[in-house]
């Protein structure tokens, strides 16, 4: 059913798109059952910023979902202490704002229009030198028109719409939501 589900899902996104599917969308699979926060894995690439992997863990009703997806960081800089250019640090980033971090998921409606809808704040981070970097965001840009070049940011998570769109009604759904947290690895 899951399979039928996913595949009624491209097909609504085939139509919308006028029969193009978006560059490199999500995977998703089904890693057994039980529940747990979700837990969400960013995996730098160091040879190409802009071409990482985000995965998320969520559980729903039960079912452990394993979503991965394409993701950029920064413009293209591996520097970490590079403000408003950089990837994003290192470490983990937590709801409970220890390390000045954050994990939540708001709907946000002010502030760059490049980062509106529904995001996470990662609030701030120490990189490993002694730059504090802020204003930190999983998010996307725009409804359509997703390019190769749309990967780029200063220094949050990008991901496309669709995949966005799919990641934000899986966590809306999710169980213990608000224990979810980050891990940034290179």
């Amino acid at each position: 059913m899951l399979d039928a589900l996913l595949v009624i899902g491209v097909a609504v996104t085939l139509i919308a798109t006028g029969g193009s599917a978006p560059a490199l969308a999500y995977t998703e699979a089904v890693q057994g059952t039980g529940n747990s926060a979700p837990w969400f894995d960013f995996d730098k690439n160091p040879s190409s910023a802009l071409n990482s992997t985000l995965t998320a863990y969520v559980s729903v009703g039960g079912v452990r979902y394993r979503i991965s997806q394409r993701a950029g960081s920064g413009n293209g800089s591996t520097n970490e202490c590079l403000s408003n250019q950089g990837w994003l640090p290192n470490g983990y980033y937590w709801p409970d704002g220890r390390d000045s971090t954050r994990f939540e998921h708001i709907n946000k409606t002010w502030g760059n229009e490049v980062v509106r809808g529904w995001v996470w704040n990662l609030g701030s981070k120490k990189c490993s030198g002694s730059t504090t970097r802020t204003e930190l965001f999983i998010h996307s840009q725009g409804t359509s028109g997703w390019t190769n070049s749309n990967y780029a940011s200063n220094g949050c998570i990008k991901i496309n719409q669709t995949d966005r769109s799919h990641l934000h009604n899986r966590f809306n759904a999710a169980y213990d939501k608000s224990n979810g947290f980050l891990q940034v690895v290179s």
